[in-house]
């Protein structure tokens, strides 16, 4: 296995080098740098035969949201609105220079994140036709105006396969946006189904802080086998 570093502002990039050839390439987005997490779960459940890109040190809350909302976790949020300005960057400068450290093309590119990076790889769909394949891990679909948003709008690309999950006590919480988290998940799901997606919702055991990494590596390996 081979690693690149590379940064790109506060941004830090990771390339786990782990097939030779043309192999589905997965960036995943996360709040720290966490490659051999998902590679140590992978083990887990028995997924090989990809590339992985790690991409960590974003400015998360702002550059993460689609638009600016007012305060809905707690008064420090600062959901600013910014990911038009973050999904250039990953795009056009990101993808270009990790990929031309590998020695074939992708044969496909996922696009994963947990949490509000979830949230970011739904949306960023509907901007980008770069990613074939989409996983979001409890990602944010509480996030106001976003189930409008979705059910306005089309992807860039028609999306070879969508991965959606939630903890099944998400949406216990005690605040009532939060707590929309799992309906609304579901209502995604249904949605992009409905429009002939090949999508797979699914819960997983446990809140929203209860094993990320497995949480993703989850739908990396239901991606990879229904391709």
């Amino acid at each position: 296995m081979e690693i690149r570093e590379l940064f790109f502002g506060h941004r830090r990039v990771c390339l786990y080098h782990l097939v030779n050839g043309s192999a589905p390439l997965v960036y995943s987005i996360d709040y720290h740098e966490n490659g051999q997490l998902l590679l140590d779960a992978c083990k887990q459940v028995g997924c090989s035969g990809f590339n992985l890109v790690t991409i960590s040190g974003l400015h998360w809350n702002q550059e993460l949201s689609p638009w600016p909302v007012e305060t809905v976790v707690s008064k420090d949020d600062n959901f600013a609105g910014e990911a038009p300005q973050w999904l250039p960057v990953l795009t056009g400068d990101v993808v270009p220079q990790v990929e031309r450290l590998l020695d074939a093309p992708p044969a496909w590119r996922c696009l994963a994140g947990y949490s509000l990076a979830g949230l970011f790889a739904v949306w960023a769909a509907y901007h980008t036709d770069l990613f074939s394949r989409i996983l979001s891990a409890s990602g944010s679909m509480w996030y106001p105006g976003w189930l409008d948003y979705a059910r306005a709008n089309e992807p860039a690309l028609p999306l070879q396969g969508v991965y959606l999950s939630v903890g099944d006590k998400e949406s216990t919480s005690r605040n009532a946006v939060l707590q929309t988290v799992g309906e609304r998940t579901q209502a995604l799901a249904l949605l992009l189904a409905e429009r002939g997606l090949n999508v797979k919702f699914e819960f997983n055991p446990g809140n929203h802080f209860k094993n990320p990494p497995l949480r993703v590596v989850k739908g990396i390996k239901w991606l990879m086998e229904n391709e």
